[in-house]
């Protein structure tokens, strides 16, 4: 018999909406950079460079989505914060650094929130105006050098 964790985990991919992967994908950076925060801060190196790992395969199958034709600026946005990211976790893992990490993980929450939001709009049957129905691409992360947050 397979693990629960796993039934669920396999169902909820199968169920997902192209954007609703999109989403799964940010939590499981976000995930993943978290618990490198929590084993920088246990001194455990082995932990920290296993899930520092999986942040990076993530971002990486992230990136290979992209649709660089139909995304236009958004696209290169979201590569650009890819990018930026890769970097900024080397950093991090070279220096023992978890603020930057936990940097990263408000910017990926912030941009994960916009896939969700995009993924969960009314569909265009539901909408009462034909402007309405006009999908539009989440808002784009800043430039790597605005990354300013507030709040």
């Amino acid at each position: 018999m397979r693990h629960p964790a796993n039934a669920y985990r396999q169902f909820s991919v199968q169920g997902a909406t192209p954007l609703g992967l999109v989403v799964m994908l940010y939590d499981g950076v976000i995930a993943a950079m978290q618990r490198a925060v929590t084993a920088i801060e246990a001194r455990d190196i082995p932990q920290k460079c296993a899930h520092l790992n999986r942040a990076q395969a993530i971002i990486a199958q992230l990136e290979g989505t992209l649709n660089f034709e139909g995304g236009g600026e958004v696209a290169q946005t979201l590569k650009s914060l890819y990018v930026y990211a890769r970097a900024q976790m080397l950093k991090a893992n070279i220096e023992n650094a978890p603020e930057i990490l936990r940097s990263l993980t408000d910017r990926f929450a912030t941009v994960r929130e916009a896939w969700y939001e995009a993924d969960h709009r009314p569909s265009p049957a539901a909408t009462t105006r034909p402007s309405e129905s006009i999908p539009r691409a989440p808002s784009p992360a800043p430039a790597p050098g605005s990354w300013h947050l507030s709040g």
